[in-house]
């Protein structure tokens, strides 16, 4: 299995777990280049992999934000009513039943 396609299959606490795991190995390993070589690829993808996520994250949170915001304006628009009476059309008297087209 490639790097690429491991790395689109993990969670973001699984990457950031891994990358923990080859910073350990790098900073207690002064041995083979090869393996260095291939750490550091591995690294760069899961960086990547974690930046995208975050990212994606950021947008999400912003979205959920903007849209409690908007809720809150309607309710906000929806309090503005001068005499607290949802049933107010407006004229002064209340809706009733009556007052349905059908």
């Amino acid at each position: 299995m490639s790097a690429r396609k491991q790395t689109d299959e993990r969670s973001f606490g699984e990457a950031r777990a891994r990358l923990d795991e080859i910073l350990d190995e790098l900073e207690g390993d002064a041995g083979d280049v090869d393996r260095l070589a291939a750490r550091v690829k591995e690294a760069s993808e899961l960086i990547r992999f974690c930046r995208e996520r975050l990212a994606a994250a950021r947008h999400e949170v912003t979205e959920v934000v903007a849209e409690l915001a908007r809720q809150t304006d309607e309710v906000a628009a929806d309090d503005d009513d001068p005499d607290g009476d949802p049933e107010d059309d407006g004229t002064g008297r209340a809706s009733s039943a009556d007052d349905l087209p059908f």
